[in-house]
């Protein structure tokens, strides 16, 4: 079991009265009983919030199918399977490739690769380091109809079926019960169906079937980390002084409601990959009604930082091997002499990620009963799907899509953006207008980088390098993006938290696009109609957006951004 410690800052007090409410009103007690009062008693989240409550009881139906998910696990191997690819958005991916990037495969087991992104460069690489024939897709969608999913699904069930006539054998299901998928599924011969419960929500899906599937088939150790997620399970049974997801949850409803309210992972390199599935279960489930709770992860911060280059408005999750530790020490030593509140969690193996899954959903669950808003619901993330189908339904009817207000263009560079707000952030070249765009309010705002382009390693170290930049030209916290992955993630937060973020859309030319099977528009298509879709969510609340448009490479094109914003 990992060990954890809390240093409050100056939350001390604060925390104290939690405490005491919430043994007064017994609310651990409740919350493991599923009332729902204790963080909405109105009927129109009564539903929502019971309906998503199966999380907590998860881990007895997965103890209780280990063997049952080992032994398929070891019957994909043997048949001789080199890939397995999941095809699916936001909590049903993210838990995957945070195992895909921790663990990779045991030996003689699939190598496991996620698709969660309609850009037509990531589908065809994904093609290209497959052979068809010998990989087995799971089709993961919790409603069985999720837009992006479902494309992903026709795609390459239509390539497979051009190498062999029984093509549902190379694809499995993982959705609820009575969906769409479950169906098709059926009607396709798929070679295997995983019905999760009903009442567990994507973001709180790591610890079933969603995440211990792809587990079971790169052959990880899956009891091993479910008995770690089982002792952090148990320990969150105890009173709030006694629990260390409680105690870390208080801290983060308390550190929001002081204006302490940007989270920043710093995770050993080995569980870096866990700082984006925490980000999305936070930003989900925390930014709405005006609220919210900034993740920021993947920053570059050793034990030599100086908290001082950052604002108060910062706290830290540290999330270490023990190998790391005193790399950090000296760190602690400054976060605690200037009164910044941290959580140190020690993992004695990788398997204790187990525990981290479990706990961050129990924390956050908690947070919210803090912040008084439903952990459960994601009013905001419709919006753009809504608006996605108008542009689709536009581009079909007239073979074009909708056009934006051109602001500038300079070299590869088009600028976009409302004209309202176009008017507040003249300049006489695009650096300079969108240096005005970034420069917010120290303390208080953050920007956003929300790239449309393909999530490859030379465009997130382009896009981290410029975040650095950012952050340290404007003293803001910084995050990164990659739409329409985001949509299922930190989107949520963007458009129903503190309207707070300065938020730039990057979108590049494509080198290639691929058609969808039974579908009027492409992969490309789809992607630009997706980044247009929430472009108008955000312009729709007048927020402080750009598009910015990159002619040619993105990599080429980030380059050129940075190196002009720097002089």
């Amino acid at each position: 079991m990992p060990t954890i410690s809390l240093s409050s800052g100056p939350l001390q007090d604060q925390l104290n009265q939690q405490h005491t409410h919430f043994a007064s009103h017994s609310i651990i007690k409740r919350l493991w009983e599923k009332d729902h009062t204790i963080w909405r008693s109105e009927e129109v989240h009564q539903r929502s919030i019971l309906n998503r409550l199966g999380w907590l009881g998860s881990l007895d139906l997965m103890l209780a199918h280990a063997d049952e998910l080992i032994a398929f696990g070891k019957e994909i191997r043997d048949a001789g399977f080199t890939h397995v690819v999941v095809l699916g958005m936001g909590g049903s991916s993210l838990c995957p490739d945070v195992c895909r990037a921790t663990f990779g495969s045991a030996a003689g087991y699939p190598q496991l690769l996620v698709l969660d992104s309609t850009n037509p460069t990531s589908v065809l690489r994904i093609e290209k380091q497959i052979a068809l024939a010998t990989t087995l897709f799971i089709v993961a969608s919790k409603s069985g109809g999720t837009t992006e999913t479902n494309m992903f699904y026709q795609y390459f069930f239509g390539k497979v079926g051009e190498v062999r006539k029984d093509a549902g054998q190379n694809f499995i299901a993982v959705t609820d019960a009575s969906t769409k998928m479950e169906s098709i599924a059926r009607e396709k011969g798929f070679r295997r169906i995983f019905l999760n419960p009903e009442d567990i929500g994507g973001r709180y899906s790591a610890l079933s079937y969603f995440g211990l599937v792809p587990m079971a088939l790169i052959g990880m150790d899956v009891k091993a980390l479910l008995l770690s997620a089982e002792e952090m399970r148990k320990q969150s049974r105890f009173e709030t002084v006694q629990n260390p997801a409680a105690q870390i949850g208080l801290l983060m409803g308390e550190a929001h409601n002081a204006g302490i309210d940007k989270m920043t992972f710093v995770l050993s390199r080995e569980v870096s990959t866990f700082g984006y599935w925490a980000e999305q279960l936070i930003a989900e489930s925390t930014g709405k009604e005006g609220k919210g709770i900034l993740p920021v992860e993947g920053e570059v911060i050793t034990g030599e930082f100086d908290p001082a280059q950052f604002g108060s408005d910062r706290y830290y999750i540290f999330i270490l091997l023990e190998k790391d530790v005193p790399l950090y020490t000296p760190l602690f030593e400054r976060l605690a002499a200037k009164n910044i509140p941290f959580v140190r969690i020690v993992l004695s193996s990788l398997y204790d990620l187990g525990s981290q899954f479990f706990l961050w959903e129990f924390a956050t669950a908690v947070s919210a009963i803090v912040l008084r808003i439903n952990p459960f619901d994601e009013p905001n993330v419709k919006e753009s799907k809504d608006n996605t189908v108008r542009v689709i339904t536009e581009y079909t009817a007239n073979g074009k899509l909708p056009v934006k207000h051109t602001i500038a263009k300079q070299g590869i560079f088009t600028l976009s953006g409302e004209p309202a707000y176009a008017s507040s952030v003249t300049g006489d070249s695009i650096a300079g207008i969108l240096k005005r765009h970034f420069s917010g309010k120290r303390n208080e705002d953050y920007i956003a980088l929300l790239a449309y382009i393909d999530q490859n390693s030379g465009h997130e170290s382009e896009l981290y390098s410029l975040r650095e930049e950012l952050t340290g030209l404007f003293g803001l916290p910084a995050t990164v993006g990659f739409g329409p992955r985001y949509l299922h993630s930190t989107g949520q937060l963007h458009k129903g938290g503190k309207a707070n973020g300065i938020f730039l859309i990057i979108t590049s030319d494509e080198p290639a696009d691929t058609p969808i099977p039974g579908e009027r528009f492409s992969f490309g298509t789809l992607k630009d109609a997706q980044a247009l879709g929430d472009y108008q969510s955000f312009a729709d609340r007048r927020y402080r957006l750009l598009h910015l448009h990159i002619q040619g490479t993105a990599a080429e094109g980030l380059r050129q951004l940075k190196q002009a914003l720097l002089h």
